[in-house]
């Protein structure tokens, strides 16, 4: 993710989030605390269309500790989702910790976001736990979700004709 993505991104995430969206601020804050640590402590990448620009993003976070990572946001615009474009991003997220040998991989989702859910499943995740009262607005638990990123990964095929989004960084 470039310094130029941010307004985009951010008008995803406040899409996707409404009231718990994460200010744009706080993108262009992790891009710099990413950028200035060394080894770097996390990335955010963006998923683009030609011709339409930014559709999604990621972000993971890497433990100081290591051995583990932390998605901190998944979002894919409303138009281009069931695409494979989070998928794709995900796809991303895992090569980056394979190849830092990091092999544990959490998320954190809405306890009643089926639909969510059911995608971080079909990607390898699986429910390894819960956190009581974790979102605010409206209050709901999480679902805590892991991957070992060093497992084969499922393959997961749509009927549908392939997008043309991509990742990028």
């Amino acid at each position: 993710m470039r310094a130029a993505d941010v307004g985009a991104v951010a008008r995803i995430e406040r899409a996707t989030f409404v009231a718990e969206a994460w200010p744009r601020s706080a993108f262009a804050y992790l891009q710099a605390v990413f950028a200035a640590t060394r080894p770097p402590r996390g990335r955010l990448w963006v998923a683009e269309a030609p011709g339409r620009g930014i559709v999604g993003y990621v972000g993971v976070e890497l433990s100081a500790l290591g051995g583990e990572a932390d998605v901190i946001n998944l979002a894919v615009d409303t138009a281009h989702r069931r695409r494979g474009v989070g998928g794709r991003l995900l796809d991303t997220v895992v090569a980056h910790c394979r190849a830092r040998r990091i092999p544990l991989i959490w998320l954190r989702v809405r306890a009643g976001n089926r639909g969510a859910r059911r995608f971080y499943r079909a990607c390898g995740f699986e429910a390894a736990g819960r956190f009581r009262d974790y979102y605010d607005d409206p209050p709901e638990d999480a679902v805590l979700m892991a991957l070992d990123s060093c497992a084969p990964r499922p393959v997961v095929r749509r009927v549908e004709a392939p997008s043309p989004e991509g990742a990028s960084t």
